[in-house]
């Protein structure tokens, strides 16, 4: 598991897991991780925007990505 870079390297290769999948691949299940309100929120059936989000392989469920950046968890609130 590996957190984003934060510099402007643009250089860097894109993380893929063991199978050789990315991020936008179909088999790879982005996981929102939630303060314990946000869970509560969840629940209740409202809304809750992530604190970080994971990305899992469904093939080899190895969690290759996580990031914190807000215009990412913006996409998944």
């Amino acid at each position: 598991m590996t957190q984003e870079p934060t510099n402007g390297n643009t250089n860097a290769k894109p993380r893929t897991c063991a199978c050789g999948h990315g991020r936008e691949h179909h088999m790879v299940s982005p996981e929102g991780v939630y303060t314990v309100s946000g869970y509560l929120r969840l629940f209740v059936g409202i809304s809750a925007r992530p604190t970080k989000v994971k990305y899992r392989c469904r093939r080899c469920n190895e969690v290759f990505s996580v990031t914190s950046d807000p215009a990412i968890l913006d996409q998944h609130y």
